[in-house]
């Protein structure tokens, strides 16, 4: 009897602890957010993606009413700022920047899987690139630099931020896509320094934001020669698309968007993609980022965000297999 009234008790016990837990978990995702939060960017502060993040940021904290940390995680080609969110709990108070570099970091190191270790969110904008060469290059059209460096294998080159970078990777596709060959000249401080080896007659060309071409091709320090989208872009009607030029490879934009811990509970996840699908779209963040050329956008789910990276991880691992970049 009293073995009997012992287990009885156990299970109760049990039972109750259960629905104690139980409750507690629905209470913290019902409450939530009651404490501040953290957004880490896995670049350096200052940058045009930390930025964006911390204007970002601020809306967010407008809506949740709670505090949001912005915390700069760079290194590790991104793994540090990956490592960082996965060593937090999972319940929705830390938050990742995710940004297009990533993935092809991802295709050439595979030291991580944003779509598989990770809760990919939305994205949280997009910058539209060009291809840009020397005002006073022989190159007037991308069908005279196609001709040339189909004529003169590995004789034209190009800036990038580094081996394996998105940019290296897209002109990767172009070379097997257009039947030549060129060669990569990595710059380490990114799109500025690129621009200054195209203006300064360094290289015959690279691929950038759509905003710098709009603050240097008016004044005759470059000349877009194509842009790196389906469509032409409104601030350069003349200037041809890709496709239009000969060469049918993929679109090309630089994005950024937010992932969570991939044990995130749904109701905090489904809430933090409310209000960030909200955030980034809402009228302070188009004031203050517009005009550095992002087009403002949210994903329609999460699991649509979630395809837009797997289907650049795969053009970019079928491209990585044939490159020998390990």
């Amino acid at each position: 009897m009293n073995r009997w009234m012992n287990r009885r008790t156990l299970v109760a016990a049990a039972s109750m602890t259960i629905t104690l837990l139980s409750g507690n978990v629905a209470q913290a995702q019902s409450s939530f957010p009651d404490r501040p939060l953290k957004i880490i960017v896995p670049l350096a502060a200052g940058g045009a993606a930390d930025v964006g993040v911390r204007a970002q940021a601020l809306e967010l904290e407008k809506r949740l009413k709670q505090p949001v940390v912005v915390d700069n995680k760079p290194g590790g080609q991104f793994l540090i700022g990956v490592q960082a969110l996965l060593s937090a709990p999972a319940d929705g108070y830390t938050l990742l920047h995710l940004n297009a570099g990533m993935v092809a970091v991802q295709a050439v190191q595979k030291n991580y899987d944003i779509t598989k270790q990770l809760m990919p969110l939305t994205l949280s904008g997009e910058t539209p690139m060009v291809l840009m060469v020397n005002p006073n290059s022989s190159y007037k059209s991308m069908k005279d630099l196609l001709a040339y460096a189909r004529a003169n294998p590995g004789k034209v080159n190009y800036a990038t931020p580094a081996v394996g970078s998105i940019e290296h990777l897209k002109v990767a596709q172009m070379e097997k896509v257009g039947g030549f060959t060129a060669m990569n000249v990595p710059y380490k401080g990114g799109g500025p320094d690129m621009l200054k080896a195209v203006i300064g007659n360094e290289v015959d060309f690279t691929i950038a934001p759509a905003i710098f071409a709009a603050q240097f091709a008016p004044k005759g320090m470059v000349r877009v020669l194509a842009a790196m989208e389906s469509t032409r872009l409104k601030d350069f009607p003349d200037v041809p698309t890709m496709a239009e030029s000969g060469l049918n490879v993929s679109p090309l934009r630089i994005w950024g968007g937010f992932a969570v811990h991939p044990n995130t509970p749904a109701p905090i996840a489904e809430r933090l993609f409310k209000e960030l699908s909200a955030v980034v779209v809402s009228a302070p963040i188009s004031a203050k980022l517009v005009p550095f050329g992002m087009i403002l956008q949210s994903s329609n789910s999460a699991d649509e965000f979630k395809r837009q990276i797997s289907d650049e991880a795969v053009w970019m691992g079928d491209l990585v297999k044939g490159l020998n970049l390990q």
